[in-house]
């Protein structure tokens, strides 16, 4: 590692560009459909196209890239980021703005792998999990901070001063990566037809589903957050802001909780009671919405309950397949943007063939969709899966999409020669 180059926290600055940038359009999709002279609901597919963008990127572009040296991977990544927000920021129309979130959606599904995997390869072993959370963080960080400040950037100077940010902080993490991170080489990663062929196995199938299935739900409402409050910020973008932040904030403290309790009774007891609890947010939806204190106190429960499934189904995923955990996350990625695209396209056909009574559609359509996720939920608990490999469910994991840092049995894999102009990592086979 490079003198005087923070690496880790550079790493991180990407993801929380990177996830200000997928989530922040539900807050400034009022303001696109006026600025564009479009309804809410064709606004919307520009949270929808990034979204399939990003699920289809992912697995294909992680496959493809496997074998090349992580820094240029990253810089790749982040130009491409930043030519996706400048266009995104100089779209005269709604066309050209959604081939700019293509391009930047297809941008950042390269960047987050290769950055997890990059900050776990140059961290010693003892310090390879906490590495690999700190660039996370930056993506939990951007649900805080990053989209109520995108969201209050856009009342204050409109939508596209969010985006000309988001390219000039992605145009500063390009230069200071290719400045700043040694050469990187890591052993290659499983092929599509590796990363695909869990999915083969249904419990497996149910456990994506039902990730598939609460994420729409919840995004059937939230791709259009910004109408869906009005009643209760009066249209001010500003109160919209607070609002996300009042999301944001008890949204990390759910990824903590849901941690804990899944630590404690299992990710299928605490999947299935934070499941319930988002549907119960979103059917009350119709009512909470009219007044800023509902509001505030749904938008609360809504971040509590939606982050505290993540730590439940991912711990879930692994107790369905435990040598297959790195692919399984991958796959869990993908059904996540799956349903946030498929929540902003059937938020668009309620809002065009609902009528007046189309925003409150969008929370009572998600609520069902997530009793439905309860369904698929119980459906796959009915079989126990034993761990008749002996490892435990974490065993080989070291990044989501390179298992070849850690051995079959959980330990190290041996690093190569360092110095500071590059790192290999040899994985043990």
């Amino acid at each position: 590692m490079r003198r005087g180059v923070p690496v880790v926290g550079l790493l991180a600055v990407g993801a929380f560009a990177i996830g200000t940038d997928t989530f922040v359009v539900a807050g400034v999709l009022p303001e696109v459909a006026r600025s564009l002279r479009v309804s809410v609901a064709s606004a919307g597919w520009v949270s929808a196209v990034f979204a399939l963008a990003y699920a289809v990127a992912a697995p294909l572009l992680g496959a493809l890239t496997g074998r090349l040296e992580r820094r240029t991977v990253l810089v790749v990544s982040l130009v491409g980021f930043t030519v996706g927000n400048v266009a995104s920021a100089l779209a005269p129309d709604l066309p050209l703005l959604l081939l700019a979130r293509v391009v930047t959606a297809v941008s950042a599904a390269l960047y987050i792998p290769a950055a997890t995997a990059s900050a776990a390869a140059l961290a010693p072993p003892e310090r390879r999990a906490r590495a690999m959370a700190v660039v996370l963080g930056g993506l939990s960080a951007a649900t805080v901070a990053g989209v109520p400040f995108g969201t209050w950037l856009a009342a204050d100077l409109q939508w596209r001063a969010t985006f000309w940010l988001l390219a000039a902080v992605g145009a500063a993490c390009a230069v200071a990566v290719a400045v700043g991170l040694p050469a990187l080489a890591l052993p290659p990663g499983p092929s599509l037809a590796a990363r695909l062929a869990p999915a083969r196995e249904g419990r497996v199938g149910l456990a994506v589903l039902t990730t598939a299935l609460f994420m729409t739900g919840g995004y059937l409402a939230l791709t259009y957050v910004g109408a869906l409050l009005a009643p209760a910020t009066d249209g001010d973008g500003t109160v919209l802001a607070v609002l996300l932040l009042v999301f944001g904030v008890p949204a990390v403290a759910g990824t903590v909780l849901g941690g804990r309790a899944t630590d404690r009774w299992g990710g299928v007891p605490v999947l299935l009671v934070s499941v319930a609890g988002l549907a119960l947010v979103l059917v009350t939806l119709p009512l909470t919405r009219q007044a800023l204190l509902p509001a505030a106190l749904a938008m609360a429960a809504w971040g509590v309950t939606a982050m505290a499934t993540q730590p439940a189904q991912q711990h879930r995923l692994f107790t369905v397949a435990p040598t297959s955990g790195p692919l399984l996350l991958s796959l869990n990625s993908s059904a996540t943007f799956v349903g946030i695209a498929l929540g902003g396209f059937l938020g668009n056909r309620l809002l065009r063939h609902g009528g007046e009574d189309g925003l409150d559609l969008l929370g009572p359509v998600g609520a069902a969709l997530c009793v439905l996720a309860l369904g698929t939920t119980l459906l796959g608990a009915r079989t126990r899966v034993g761990r008749a490999d002996g490892q435990p469910p974490t065993a080989g994991l070291a990044t989501p999409d390179h298992p070849g840092l850690a051995t079959p049995g959980g330990r190290p894999a041996a690093y190569g020669r360092t110095d500071n102009r590059s790192r290999t990592l040899r994985g043990s086979r």
